[in-house]
């Protein structure tokens, strides 16, 4: 706890430092601000190009920083003409005039996005479904019809690319992803459960960075996706309540409010989701060598239901204070209750496909969770536009309980019947620190320089106890095997630094990270430990043409190195035995795989129809790639899954993607990926093709009513011991927008329109062979109603004094001409 104050206090320090040595400048610049017209929001990467009014010859370009800003140093005194373009929105170009030793403020211009109205069918000014950024793809979430009611987990299966399997894990390409929320690592844990705590109304968009540069950290192999949540920063306030309700089971509804108070902005939400599932399985083996028992063929068949609860919020309020100054204070927590009931009929057959005994297993258990997280942040921007320092520490901590009891009862012909018993409680406490802290600014005109510095601390400690029962002397014992007490340290610090340049319509950005990981395990249990230290380096280039006659055409490469560091649960030496025949186990003896990147990717925008085309080609090389391999006992029958560092895995692949609006009502969105996979080791060998089709279209109807269609298949693909079998669906949505400004929103979607999702796989190994399917209620209806209130005025809050008014009129753009 020593070390994470004293770095906070050389963090802030170091803030301090350089807030005082800031040098005042003095040269001429034009500057300004971007913005999206509907609703105020900065608008990210936009194009800005500074032209002579003379003769329309470029002077500079740039895009907008994060927050829209734009800055032009070292400009000469005359008359010059800002041309702002960006996917989806009308082109803008406004004359300004730059006076010997005065700075020119542009103002805030805001970009109107295309539409119009025609007769019966209002075309609104909406944001662009999907836009292609420097380095990201960008899906809007409001568009998500179909995606209404549900969490962070429904939009994302949405995204071309991102595959989530039956039980909500997140991957994209077929590799492991880092969640981002808000520019920001999840502050509650994995993936799955961040995403489950999200309410998918609450979300804005969706940037999925398939090769972050070195300014994110490497963890994640697929890359990152970061989900931008909706906070309104104008004077003003702004109420949401959202609830809905599902075939299968569940209701859900939140409640999302903001309030700007000239220095303050107070936000919050709360949330709260209910659902009861079952499920279904089957599975079937055959042993190539039988084991003891002379079992050929075994099968399984599964029944289970699950219900979940949980509920949370998250509070915290902006505070400006000044022009230059943020802080940002917030406040997360939330509960989680689930109970869950499976039987599994377990029936033995010798090779001549005759019962040799069978067998009922009843699992039951509950597990409680709360999950806390604090979070400070600082933004100072300088003078020098566009320079900004950002400092940054969340604290996270969650506890869960769990208890399970395990009954079995096995029937063997002509022979007495056989029963086991266990019961087993666990105890699970986790702590994570995170503080970091950014530095960019411009050099020159053209150029830029990014650094930052990183320090996470994770603890783990997992106590899991297995109590077997003694028929012969009525009473349990504690089993030392299923038993294990653990605790694990993760403690990785990083610092990396970026260099952006541009050189006529070549740009491009070149940067290193370095990261140093410490991995600490120790069992209590077996008294073991684990100690491993890495030290790595992840440099990324980036290089983006500008077609010099066409604004909108892009060429662009990149190159990136990731890491996959094995997590808890990999790691963890336990034994699960909720399946008797098919046990998983944790691997403390896991190593990083590390991955090479390569992408080229080009895109052009068609503005008259407001459609977009982009394509890419990508390779992809990981070394000691981590994957779950499965090994059969012949002796017992028993097949154990474990993680280990496998092959070396080879992806190379092209995407394709198309957006038209083939009117001014309906517009439709179609992907393609084509990807070829390879698997290579001493163990394992394993090749395929496979491909995945992503289709979405949307319609516009009269009376503000709005359909969406969409669908999805992916073939085959490869895993170490067999393949994943091909998966698809259908979803439909409708949405109707009622009262002025469209305050209340029905939706009714259906998920899985033809009830063809489920989770299937064939293993094919020299000793065994094994296909297995799993089921849940993809298909259902789910009904949800979203009403907003609220009022933006920058004027709401103030006192008028007689005869004045306090505040100055925003500046309006002004259309190109002469000064």
């Amino acid at each position: 706890m020593r070390t994470h104050l004293l770095l906070l206090l050389l963090l802030f320090i170091a803030v301090s430092n350089v807030n005082a040595q800031t040098p005042l400048t003095t040269t001429w610049k034009i500057s300004g601000k971007i913005v999206d017209a509907a609703t105020s929001r900065p608008v990210e990467y936009a194009s800005v190009v500074l032209l002579q009014q003379s003769d329309s010859s470029m002077v500079s370009g740039m895009y907008t920083t994060p927050a829209g800003m734009f800055s032009f140093d070292r400009v000469t005194p005359g008359i010059y003409v800002l041309r702002i373009t960006f996917m989806g929105y009308d082109k803008l170009e406004k004359a300004v005039r730059v006076i010997a030793g005065k700075n020119t403020l542009a103002g805030t211009l805001r970009l109107q996005t295309a539409g119009k109205v025609l007769n019966a069918v209002e075309i609104k000014a909406e944001k662009p479904g999907f836009s292609m950024q420097i380095d990201r793809q960008v899906f809007d979430a409001g568009s998500m019809i179909n995606a209404e009611g549900g969490t962070g987990t429904d939009i994302l299966k949405n995204i071309p690319s991102v595959d989530v399997d039956i039980d909500d894990n997140i991957t994209l390409r077929g590799k492991s992803v880092t969640i981002y929320v808000d520019g920001k690592p999840s502050p509650f844990g994995d993936a799955k459960t961040a995403l489950q705590m999200i309410p998918a109304e609450s979300i804005e968009r969706v940037e999925v960075i398939n090769n972050p540069s070195a300014k994110f950290e490497a963890q994640g192999g697929g890359g990152i996706i970061n989900i931008v949540l909706k906070k309104d920063k104008a004077i003003g306030y702004n109420v949401m309540f959202n609830a809905g309700a599902a075939t299968r089971g569940q209701v859900n509804g939140s409640a999302n409010a903001s309030l700007r108070l000239r220095r303050f902005n107070f936000f919050g939400n709360y949330q709260g989701r209910y659902e009861s599932l079952g499920g279904s399985g089957f599975s079937n083996r055959q042993n190539l060598i039988p084991d003891s028992g002379q079992t050929s063929y075994f099968s399984q068949t599964s029944s289970n239901n699950n219900s979940n609860g949980n509920h949370g919020g998250r509070f915290g309020f902006d505070y400006f204070l000044d022009d230059h100054n943020t802080f940002t204070i917030a406040q997360g927590v939330n509960r989680n209750n689930n109970d869950n009931d499976d039987h599994i009929f377990l029936h033995y057959q010798n090779a001549a496909r005759e019962t040799i005994r069978d067998g009922n297993r009843y699992n039951t258990s509950h597990g409680s969770s709360v999950n806390n997280n604090t979070s400070l942040n600082y933004k100072h921007t300088f003078k020098k536009p566009n320079e900004e320092l950002t400092a940054y520490i969340s604290y996270s901590g969650n506890r869960s309980n769990s208890n399970s009891d395990y009954r079995t009862r096995y029937r063997k012909l002509a022979a007495p019947s056989d029963s086991t018993w266990q019961q087993n409680t666990g105890d699970n406490r986790n702590r994570f620190w995170n503080l970091q802290s950014d530095y960019t600014t411009p050099l020159g005109r053209k150029s830029k320089l990014e650094a930052g510095v990183k320090s996470t601390f994770r603890h783990i400690g997992n106590d899991y106890t297995a109590m077997l029962f003694r028929a012969d002397l009525q009473q349990f014992e504690k089993s030392p095997q299923l038993s294990n007490k653990y605790d694990y340290e993760e403690d990785i610090h990083a610092g990396y630094i970026n260099y952006a340049g541009a050189i006529g319509n070549l740009g491009y950005q070149v940067g290193v990270r370095a990261e140093q990981s410490f991995l600490k395990g120790y069992s209590f249990s077996r008294d073991t430990t684990v100690d491993n230290r890495f030290f790595n380096l992840f440099p990324s280039v980036f290089l983006k043409y500008n077609m010099p006659k066409n604004q909108h055409q892009s060429l662009v490469f990149n190159y990136s190195t990731r890491i996959d560091r094995p997590n808890f649960d990999q790691l963890l030496p336990y034994v699960n035995n909720a399946d008797p025949q098919n046990i998983r186990t944790g691997n403390p003896e896991l190593q990083p795989a590390l991955s090479h990147k390569f992408e080229v990717s080009y895109s052009v925008y068609y503005p008259k129809t407001n459609n977009y085309f982009s394509t890419s080609t990508y390779y992809a090389q990981t070394n000691d790639n981590i994957d779950r391999i499965s090994t059969l006992d012949t002796i017992t029958g028993v097949t154990t899954t474990r993680p280990m560092n496998l092959a070396t895995q080879q992806n190379m692949g092209g995407n394709i993607s198309y957006s038209i609006h083939l009117f001014k009502w309906w517009k439709a969105n179609a992907n393609l990926n084509l990807e070829y996979n390879k698997l290579t080791s001493i163990a394992v060998s394993n090749e395929n093709f496979s491909y995945g089709i992503n289709a979405n279209t949307q319609f516009r109807l009269p009376a503000r009513f709005s359909i969406e269609l969409s669908g999805h298949y992916r073939s085959p693909r490869i895993q170490p011991q067999g393949t994943f079998r091909a998966m698809n669906g259908m979803d439909l949505g409708l949405r109707k927008e009622l009262l002025k400004n469209k305050a209340l929103v029905i939706a009714l979607n259906v998920s899985d329109l033809l009830n063809t999702q489920q989770f299937s796989s064939h293993y094919e190994t020299p000793v065994f062979i094994q296909d297995y399917d799993r089921k849940r209620p993809t298909r259902f209806v789910r009904i949800n109603i979203r009403y907003r209130f609220g009022k933006m005025d920058p004027n709401l809050f103030k006192k008028k004094k007689h005869g004045e008014e306090e505040g100055e009129e925003e500046e309006k753009p002004k259309e190109r001409g002469r000064l």
